[in-house]
């Protein structure tokens, strides 16, 4: 009966109940355990989503939404089985407003997608470090990944959205609440409730589109690398250097993780490339859009020098000899990689990662407890990938330490799972601010805020009375 109804709303060939495809969406990249969904159904548009949900609602059915077919924490894994929602049809930019930069996408929109179309109007994307190219660019900004270009993320990236509630009524935020309104802007009557759905698992509501900021796509720009040998020396410059508003891209990276990106045959350069880089590196990207961008690079790159003089460091064009760094670095910002050589999974095929907000001045102190329990584990350090992103202007910053891992090897995934396990409690024991409680993180993460968790569940409830949509993550 539930195959039929469906069939009768997206059509035959768009409800998949075959066991090679119910395994696809029962796993990701992530140690969580394997669950299978009973269906998947693939909508073409919003009405098709609306009377998906107003009929799983009826009969009280769990629904996944999964906006791409590539996931790394579990999110999208039915844990209490139901129907998966497939969005990757809705694949449309509906809008790219280049006057105020801001673009309106639909959930089955890539990142790659994104960048292509955006490039054709000297625009790009405010995104994460290096996204898989065939990553929902709507589901990396709603789970609040960290943008690349610190200044832009007080706000975030999000504007505003179209949601299906787990009801199947229609909800809008900004103008775009108004009737008679398709315009989308921040402002609009009453409250903006943008931010429940934003880093909420598809637990409060589908989105069928969203607006999102873009950046002007710079005329020119300026790479430079500064390498240093330990992690606390970081810490400092990049306060210097933020606060006086240097560059638009500003990260660090440590050896292991710039030598898992620049290894072209990765088999015969990674461990080549990997010893002749500094143990740690910030990449800095000055650049000038669109009125007199050489002026600005001049007057950023000259105080660029004046803070490296007083602080003794070097900016350079280059770390470890490596020929034409500043031009890969360029390329690998603005393009995406190949799906089939993905970064984070060149290693070994898989990395679990763990990442949190903290401020600059507690990263040394965060990596030495990631290094004595890895060390207690077995786990190589020298394995490690480090990845620093300054937010807000050097206010705080995102941390990230991923973890290679081959998913086939039952024994790695078992020290991997205990690995990460523990020392994720450890971390926020130690006041990591896990603001993404992925998986196992919810339980850590809510059970230490009872008030706010029993807020959550109360607006859960309002929206969600019947507890349908992607039950068993968060705190619900």
């Amino acid at each position: 009966m539930v195959k039929e109804e469906l069939i009768k709303v997206v059509g035959k060939g768009n409800v998949l109940e075959d066991e090679a495809t119910l395994k696809t969406y029962a796993a990701d990249f992530s140690l969580q355990p394997a669950r299978k969904p009973m269906l998947v159904v693939r909508p073409k548009d919003r009405d098709e989503v609306e009377k998906v949900v107003k009929f799983a609602n009826e009969q009280k059915i769990p629904l996944i939404p999964a906006s791409s077919k590539v996931h790394f924490h579990g999110e999208t894994i039915p844990e209490q089985g139901g129907i998966v929602v497939d969005l990757t049809r809705l694949d449309k930019i509906l809008e790219i407003d280049t006057r105020n930069r801001k673009v309106k996408i639909e959930p089955g929109v890539t990142w790659r997608k994104l960048e292509e179309a955006l490039k054709e109007h000297q625009q790009m994307p405010l995104k994460p470090l290096f996204p898989h190219p065939l990553k929902s660019a709507l589901t990396s900004s709603l789970e609040r990944e960290p943008m690349l270009i610190p200044k832009y993320e007080y706000a975030g990236s999000v504007l505003t959205m179209e949601v299906v509630l787990p009801t199947g009524d229609i909800f809008k935020t900004g103008t775009a609440s108004a009737a008679k309104t398709e315009e989308a802007y921040p402002e609009g009557p009453g409250i903006d409730f943008f931010r429940f759905f934003e880093g909420a698992e598809g637990t409060m509501g589908i989105i069928t589109w969203l607006n999102i900021k873009t950046e002007y796509l710079p005329k020119h720009q300026k790479p430079f690398f500064i390498p240093f040998s330990a992690i606390e020396e970081v810490a400092e410059p990049l306060y210097r250097l933020e606060r006086r508003h240097i560059g638009n891209e500003c990260l660090v990276l440590n050896r292991t993780a710039l030598a898992t990106l620049l290894a072209e045959d990765f088999k015969k350069e990674y461990e080549k490339v990997k010893h002749t880089l500094p143990p740690y590196t910030v990449v800095l990207v000055i650049a000038g859009a669109p009125r007199r961008p050489l002026e600005r690079i001049a007057y950023e790159e000259e105080a660029l020098q004046e803070i490296a003089s007083e602080l003794l460091f070097e900016p350079r064009k280059t770390v470890g000899g490596v020929a034409g760094l500043g031009e890969t670095m360029i390329q690998l910002l603005r393009s995406s990689q190949s799906e089939n050589n993905y970064w984070k999974t060149r290693y070994k095929g898989s990395t679990q990662d763990i990442f949190f907000l903290t401020t600059l001045d507690r990263v040394s102190s965060f990596q030495k407890q990631v290094f004595i329990t890895a060390t207690e584990h077995g786990y190589p350090t020298d394995d490690i990938l480090i990845y620093i992103q300054p937010l807000e202007r050097g206010r705080a910053c995102h941390l990230e330490f991923s973890f290679p891992c081959d998913l086939s090897s039952l024994q790695e995934k078992e020290k991997v799972a205990k690995l990460h396990r523990e020392l994720s409690q450890d971390l926020i024991n130690s006041g990591a601010f896990f603001s993404r409680p992925y998986g196992p993180w919810a339980d850590m993460v809510y059970r230490k805020t009872v008030v706010y968790t029993n807020t959550l569940k109360e607006i859960k409830k309002v929206f969600d009375p019947r507890n349908i949509l992607n039950p068993g993550k968060l705190c619900f």
